[in-house]
């Protein structure tokens, strides 16, 4: 029996096509240059589905073959994998937790600086406080002994002038004494020399 010729497939392309699906060389040949003239039999069939037949379970054989080292490597790739992120996480944890360390220095480190700070702080305000009380305490005695001073003074001056004035007052007094002095003594026996001719005048009417 002969089988009918595709159109323009040449006896090279088939002799390839046999190379590519794994047949031996001068078979490949043979039946390539027979299948081109259309001189295959039935034995020739059964040969090729034979060896077909064959390759093909030995490609089955192959790509299970492969299938399984593929599913190997990939559940060694994935145990990889797990193991790479659980090492991850740890390294994760790991930085977490340094991290958070570093942010606890950090944070105590500052509460410490501001504890000095605010520490500082308050003893240079208490220092300021203690000169601005003594300034304040110094300028209160200045003002307080100028003060006195300036009191003491007008005191000096004001006891000045009283006995100045007592002075004065006491020899006006005793100016006037002696006015009154030499009144009594000149007045009082011109007043005498008056009245007496009257008084008797008045007695001597009054006894007649």
């Amino acid at each position: 029996m002969k089988v009918a010729l595709t159109a323009n497939i040449t006896e090279e392309q088939i002799y390839k096509e046999f190379i590519r699906l794994g047949m031996e060389q001068l078979i490949a040949q043979d039946l390539s240059k027979r299948y081109y003239h259309n001189e295959l039999t039935y034995r020739d069939l059964e040969n090729l589905e034979k060896q077909f037949g064959l390759k093909f379970e030995n490609l089955d054989f192959k790509i299970d073959t492969v299938k399984n080292e593929l599913n190997t490597k990939i559940d060694n790739v994935e145990k990889n994998l797990q193991k790479d992120i659980s090492n991850l996480d740890a390294k994760i944890d790991s930085v977490e937790k340094n991290l958070d360390a570093k942010i606890d220095s950090v944070e105590k480190n500052l509460d410490a600086k501001i504890d000095s700070v605010e520490k500082n702080l308050d003893a240079k305000i208490d220092s300021v406080e203690k000169n601005l009380n003594t300034k304040i305490d110094n300028l209160s005695q200045d003002i307080k002994q100028n003060l006195d001073e300036k009191l003491e003074i007008f005191g000096k001056f004001l006891s000045e002038k009283m006995e100045t004035n007592n002075q004065l007052l006491s020899e006006k007094l005793k100016v006037s004494n002696r006015i009154i002095t030499i009144a009594a003594i000149v007045v009082i026996p011109i007043a005498i020399s008056i009245l007496v001719p009257y008084v008797v005048s008045l007695i001597g009417s009054y006894l007649n």
